[in-house]
């Protein structure tokens, strides 16, 4: 059997605090605000909801 010491302890980042890290480094891609993308996102369903109601 072999026995582990005890010395100190190393201990990584938690994983929340890694999570946080990678959410908070900026990237160079475009910034676009939630209710842009929400905007966006309604303005498509609607399109579509009209095309197949009327279809060409």
């Amino acid at each position: 059997m072999v026995k582990l010491s005890r010395g100190p302890a190393v201990s990584g980042p938690s994983s929340t605090l890694g999570i946080m890290r990678f959410f908070d480094a900026d990237t160079s891609g475009p910034k676009l605000s939630p209710e842009f993308v929400v905007g966006v996102a309604l303005v498509l369903i609607i399109i579509v909801l009209v095309i197949k109601r009327f279809p060409v």
